[in-house]
């Protein structure tokens, strides 16, 4: 779907337009906000399966920075990213 991400969560799915940065911004943070309030959800965007959970105990580095991921665990395949991460390798 270009131009179009989804997000799926327990109980649903939304539909966002990301067809330029600052869609996609809203979309990750819809997504976020998702993950937090259902403690999983998926995003879609473009090419991009992001699977977005709770970070787990004790925190593990980030696949691509090597940060903390302290709050958000952003699973893209079998990397784990930060949340700033994540949005430079889907977009």
């Amino acid at each position: 779907m270009h131009g179009i991400a989804r997000i799926s969560f327990s109980g649903g799915a939304r539909l966002m337009p990301a067809r330029n940065g600052y869609d996609r911004e809203l979309v990750f943070e819809e997504a976020e906000c998702c993950a937090r309030r259902h403690g999983l959800a998926r995003l879609e965007l473009g090419s991009a399966a992001i699977t977005i959970r709770r970070a787990a105990l004790p925190a593990q580095p980030c696949g691509g920075c090597g940060q903390l991921v302290d709050r958000l665990d952003f699973a893209l395949g079998a990397r784990h990213l930060c949340p700033r991460c994540a949005r430079h390798s889907a977009g």
